[in-house]
C-alpha cells in the first residue's frame, strides 16, 4: 500500500492549525518555506471615524479587494538567492530599494516586499488596539523595558552593547504585532525596512494606486504609475499637477504637512488639505491620525526622489515604532541598518 505524503501541504496545515489560523507557509520557487502572518480585511471606519470610509487600501490589488494580505512575521533573510521569512536567520541588509524588490520577485509568484500601506495597516490596527509593539531599539533590547532583548548575529543576548540586528524570533512577544507569537515580529526598531509603493519627489507625497506595488508587473521606478494627491479633493492626480499635497519641514504653505526632520510623527500638522485628502493620507500612515501614539520619529529630506523605509533600528530609542517614517534616502542607498520585510500576495 502506497501512502502519498505532501510534506508543504502538510507544513501549511500544521502550522495554520497550531496558529489558529493566524500564521501560514508559502513556499519558494526552490522549496524553501516562509512563514506569515495573515492580515485579514478591514474597513478603516471600524478603526477610526476618521480614516474615512472603506476597505484600507493595503487590501484592494489591481482593483480587487483581498480578503487577507500576508506579512512576514520575520524581516527578510537571504537564502540560496531567495529572500525568506524563517526564524533564526540574520536579517538581509546592506540592499537597496530596487535589489530588495528584485529579490523579492524572484523568490516566486505571488512573492514581494512588504509595501508602505501595509505598514499603514499595521500601524493603524495596533494604534486602534492601542498595543503598540516593543522593539530592539537599545541595542539589542527594547529602551523602555531592558528585560527584554533579542540574540544577535553571534548569538549573544542583546545587553546593551549590540550594534547590529538580532536574529529573527529571538525577541519576546511583546515585540510582535499582535502580541502572540504567531505575530509580526520586529516592527519597532531592529532594521529600517524599505516601504515600496511610496515615494518624494521634492516634496510632492506620490504613491502607488491602493496596493498595486506588490503585483510583479508594476514598475516601481521613477517612471511608474506614480500618483500625487490633491489637496484640495482627495483625489489622486498626475505628479507634478497644480495643488497636490507636499511635505515641508515648516511654514505655512497651502497643500503641505509641516514637520521638522527629527521631529515626532505626532508633530506634524497641516496648512489648507481637505478632510478628504488627510484621511488618505491617514490611510497611507503619511500623517499622524491622531492620539494615542508614540514618539515614532519623522525624517525627511525634500531634495529629488526620496524613498521611505519604515520602523527604525537598533538605536533608535523611542523615536523607533510602527509609525516611524524616514524619508531622507535615494532608492540607491543601502547601509548595515536598512533591509525589508517579506510579503505574499495572490
Amino acid at each position: 500500500m502506497s501512502v502519498s505524503v505532501d510534506i508543504q501541504a502538510d507544513l501549511r496545515k500544521q502550522v495554520e492549525t497550531m496558529s489558529g489560523g493566524d500564521m501560514t507557509v508559502r513556499f519558494t520557487t526552490k522549496g524553501q518555506p516562509s512563514y506569515f502572518y495573515r492580515l485579514r480585511k478591514f474597513l478603516v471606519e471600524d478603526l477610526d471615524a476618521s480614516l474615512g470610509s472603506g476597505v484600507h487600501p493595503a487590501f484592494v490589488v489591481d482593483g480587487v479587494t483581498k480578503d487577507e494580505i500576508l506579512v512576514g512575521v520575520h524581516p527578510a533573510a537571504e537564502v540560496s538567492g531567495e529572500m525568506v521569512s524563517q526564524a533564526g536567520l540574520v536579517p538581509r541588509t546592506s540592499i537597496d530599494h530596487d535589489e530588495a524588490v528584485t529579490l523579492a520577485r524572484n523568490s516566486g509568484a505571488g512573492f514581494c516586499v512588504a509595501t508602505n500601506p501595509m505598514y499603514a495597516a499595521l500601524a493603524l490596527k495596533a494604534r486602534a488596539d492601542f498595543r503598540f509593539p516593543r522593539g530592539n531599539n537599545d541595542s539589542g533590547r527594547a529602551y523602555n523595558d531592558d528585560t527584554e532583548f533579542g540574540v544577535d548575529d553571534n548569538g549573544d543576548p542583546g545587553d546593551g552593547s549590540t550594534t547590529t540586528v538580532i536574529r529573527a524570533g529571538s525577541g519576546p512577544v511583546t515585540w510582535n504585532y499582535p502580541p502572540t507569537p504567531w505575530g509580526v515580529q520586529l516592527l519597532n526598531g531592529n532594521v529600517w525596512e524599505w516601504a515600496p509603493g511610496m515615494r518624494i519627489v521634492d516634496g510632492e507625497i506620490q504613491i502607488i494606486a491602493d496596493n498595486d506595488a506588490v503585483l510583479s508587473a508594476t514598475d516601481l521606478s521613477a517612471s511608474g504609475p506614480w500618483k500625487a494627491v490633491d489637496a484640495a479633493t482627495g483625489a489622486l492626480v498626475a505628479p507634478g499637477t497644480a495643488g497636490t499635497v507636499h511635505y515641508a519641514t515648516s511654514g505655512t504653505a497651502a497643500g503641505t504637512l509641516v514637520c521638522s526632520s527629527g521631529a515626532a510623527f505626532s508633530t506634524m500638522t497641516a496648512n489648507s488639505v481637505s478632510t478628504a485628502a488627510l484621511q488618505i493620507l491617514k490611510q497611507y500612515g503619511l500623517i499622524q491620525p491622531g492620539a494615542p501614539i508614540e514618539s515614532d520619529r519623522f525624517y525627511i529630506n525634500v531634495a529629488g526622489e526620496r524613498l521611505p523605509v519604515r520602523g527604525g533600528d537598533w538605536s533608535y530609542g523611542a523615536g523607533a515604532g510602527v509609525f516611524a517614517l524616514y524619508l531622507n534616502i535615494a532608492r540607491s542607498y543601502s547601509i548595515s541598518g536598512i533591509g525589508f520585510r517579506p510579503a505574499f500576495v495572490i
